[in-house]
Parts: structure tokens; sequence; C-alpha cells
């Protein structure tokens, strides 16, 4: 084993024993991988704390080369994110994005663009009204990232200019938008110029703000995308985004 540093995230983590906790850290050196962390739940640990889901935090930790359970030696709390405590729409939609990044990823592969891309979105909800446009702008730039960017403008048929003020239908086997002509005799998802119009914002450069129901419409699709591509469920915290939406 040799004794590795990185910065990290908490994606996910589990009670193991009487005081142990599994943890699924994304890194930015390492990119995701599966950690135990020994008697982090007795009180006097000096681990107390420092292990929260999405928080960012500098760990340490014994890492064999080539995989495997990695340990926790030490982790240092980076920046707090108290509005995730504070806010429920904004940890759902924290939940949300870690939850697709875990479903998402392979472990041991380091992923230093997705890794930013989840710290600045981290940071975007320190702002609870944006919250619902920032995890569109998150999951669109991820499924980019990931390989299963959306082309916005034009049928992925045809090829034929996609009119901003009509209605798309998203092919999710071809991982595409089609015109209504295209579409015709096809098991294809309606996706309102509403929710279009969303997509294009978040997506635009510099991005643009959108309606929160549009952009959570827009998230779901997208998940639903990623999901048959991926041969996995929906993910299970989407419900959350709903009763964080309403309130």
């Amino acid at each position: 084993m040799a004794l590795q540093k990185s910065h990290g995230v908490v994606l996910r983590r589990r009670d193991y024993g009487e005081a142990d906790r599994i943890l699924t850290l994304l890194t930015r050196r390492f990119g995701k991988i599966k950690a135990i962390a020994k008697g982090c739940r007795r009180p006097r640990s000096r681990l107390a704390g420092h292990l929260e889901p999405c928080q960012p935090a500098e760990f340490v930790f014994w890492k064999r080369e080539g995989g495997g359970m990695a340990i926790v030696r030490s982790a240092e709390l980076l920046e707090s994110q108290r509005g995730l405590s504070e806010d429920f729409a904004s940890f759902a939609a924290a939940q949300f994005a870690a939850e697709l990044l875990d479903r998402s990823l392979p472990e041991d592969e380091p992923q230093p663009r997705l890794y930013d891309l989840f710290l600045r979105f981290l940071r975007a909800l320190k702002r609870p009204e944006h919250v619902m446009p920032a995890l569109l702008a998150f999951t669109v730039r991820a499924a980019d990232l990931l390989g299963y960017g959306l082309a916005l403008d034009e049928c992925a048929e045809c090829h034929e200019p996609l009119r901003p003020d009509r209605e798309a239908w998203l092919e999710v086997r071809s991982g595409g938008l089609l015109c209504g002509r295209c579409a015709s005799g096809v098991d294809a998802e309606l996706l309102s110029p509403g929710v279009l119009a969303a997509l294009r914002a978040v997506a635009a450069n510099p991005p643009r703000t959108a309606p929160d129901a549009e952009a959570e419409a827009a998230v779901h699709a997208l998940d639903r995308l990623l999901a048959w591509h991926q041969d996995r469920r929906g993910l299970s915290s989407g419900k959350l985004l709903e009763g964080g939406n309403r309130a």
C-alpha cells in the first residue's frame, strides 16, 4: 500500500460494523474510489465531521496499486456547504448529482473535468434561488463529458434545424432529438418548447437561467437518456427533486 493524498468529495456512505463507514469518494487524482474510514463514528474520532456527503475535503489514505478499498487516514474539510443542510432543494439537487456520478463512473479512472464540474455545481448551490437551473447545467455538461451530449439545434435523423417555438422528441436509443416528421412511428419522448428552451439556455455560452419547472423536466429527461445507455434504472434521488421543488 502507498500513502496518497487528494482533494475529494463523498458521493455516498454507509455504516459498517460498530464504528466504521464505507465511503464512495470522487477524488481529483484517482477518480471514483471505495474507501473505509475506521472508527469515524466514534465521538472522539478525528474524522468525525469531515466525511459529510458533498462536502469538499482533502483526504489522506492508504491505497493499493491496481484498485481495492482504500483506508482513510485523515480528512479535513476544505469548504463548508452549510446550505445543503438548511435548504431541502439544494440537498436534493446535490444528492441527485452525486448519485449520477456514482452510477456513471467506473472506479480508479481519473476524471478531473467531472470533479471540477461537480465542485462548481456545489458552489452554485449557495444561491438556492438558482438550484434547479444549476442542476440542469451540471447534468447537461456531465452528459457531454460522459459521451452522451445532445445536439439541441438540429434533428439527429434528417439534420434539419429544430425550430425554437416547436416541440421535439427525445429518442434515447440514438441519443438525439428528432423533429416531428422523423419522430413519426418512433418510440420517442415529447419535449415541450419550454423544456427545449431550458436545455438551450443552460448550454449557451455564457449560460442563461431557466424556469424551475422546465429545468426539472429537462433533468429527468436527461436521466432517462443516461439510464438507457448505462443499462440502469432512473436515479432514486430523482424523487427528492420533486419534493425539493415544491418546498
